[in-house]
């Protein structure tokens, strides 16, 4: 376990009033940043979406964020996806939201535990005894939730797994997040794809690029970017959906801008191939709280912030 969850319930519902506040004007500044480099760069905000990283944030604090806008979470780390996965889609549901994978039964049967002590977030608060107009009881939020994602009626809110994923982790996530940004070899690729075939589902993948070429990042290197993300491509239970980096942790923006506008290319060159399952690599998972804006106007599509909307991590 990862020594901060012995500190800290990363399930806890629990929110002050001045906390949600905080959390909400986070998403707002975040939002209006991306209005106005999105402008800048003559882009439509909507082509933008912001990804709250919730490394060590708790159930309550996320759906804080998610109910002043945000609409894609990522998570680092398999063991808080656990963590935090029930607590979030039950609290979602009520809200009309659904959070994660809505086609995989195993999730589904898993991913709603009754809310025994009747505790909501509504309107950006957490409240006690708050229930959908069409829920009266515990077991009724699980049974309407699973059968309003299996049909499609509950807006789904896209789970990313965001950071390293290693091969005897895979199984626990995979009930939960649609998404994994992390896959930086063919070999990791082939073990998510083998787990996904296993429980009948197929999920997205980005393929991660060290841009920057810093020894510290995870990702493979540019110049087999594009073959590797053929490979992965091909795969039958992974759908290559997009590449991710994380910026050059430097401060000349020309070198940053630089990693950006390389990944970018190696998208268009990966889309215009026309090898099989290659088309569907559209997104650009690039830019964080310091360098957004950069990356939007390199031609990002997701950006993945969390300082900027919760403030200073107390734990690392």
């Amino acid at each position: 376990m990862t020594a901060y969850m012995e500190h800290k319930d990363l399930s806890n519902v629990s929110i002050s009033e001045k906390r949600i506040w905080e959390i909400a004007d986070g998403v707002h500044r975040v939002m209006e940043e991306i209005d106005r480099a999105s402008a800048a760069a003559g882009r439509h905000p909507d082509d933008v979406t912001l990804l709250a990283a919730t490394k060590t944030r708790d159930v309550g604090e996320i759906m804080a964020a998610i109910a002043a806008g945000v609409r894609m979470i990522g998570e680092n780390r398999p063991q808080e996806v656990v963590a935090k996965a029930k607590g979030l889609r039950r609290f979602c549901a009520r809200r009309g939201l659904w959070l994660g994978r809505a086609d995989d039964g195993k999730a589904l049967a898993g991913g709603v535990s009754p809310a025994g002590d009747g505790a909501s977030v509504s309107n950006g608060s957490v409240s006690n005894g708050s229930r959908a107009a069409d829920v009266n009881t515990a077991a009724d939020v699980n049974a309407a939730a699973i059968a309003a994602a299996q049909e499609g009626h509950l807006r789904r809110i896209p789970f990313h797994l965001i950071g390293q994923l290693q091969a005897n982790k895979i199984g626990k996530v995979l009930p939960f997040v649609d998404t994994v940004e992390s896959v930086d070899s063919l070999e990791s690729a082939e073990r998510l794809n083998r787990r996904a075939q296993a429980r009948g589902i197929v999920v997205d993948a980005f393929l991660e690029v060290n841009e920057s070429g810093e020894a510290a990042k995870s990702g493979c290197s540019p110049q087999e970017a594009i073959d590797l993300a053929m490979r992965i491509a091909a795969l039958g239970s992974v759908r290559l959906t997009g590449l991710m980096t994380v910026g050059a942790h430097v401060d000349d923006e020309h070198v940053i801008r630089a990693g950006f506008a390389h990944l970018r290319s190696i998208r268009d060159a990966v889309v215009s191939s026309g090898e099989q399952g290659a088309g569907s690599c559209r997104e650009l998972s690039m830019g964080m709280t310091h360098d957004l804006g950069m990356a939007i106007a390199e031609g990002s599509t997701i950006v993945r912030v969390g300082t900027a909307i919760f403030g200073p991590r107390a734990f690392v």
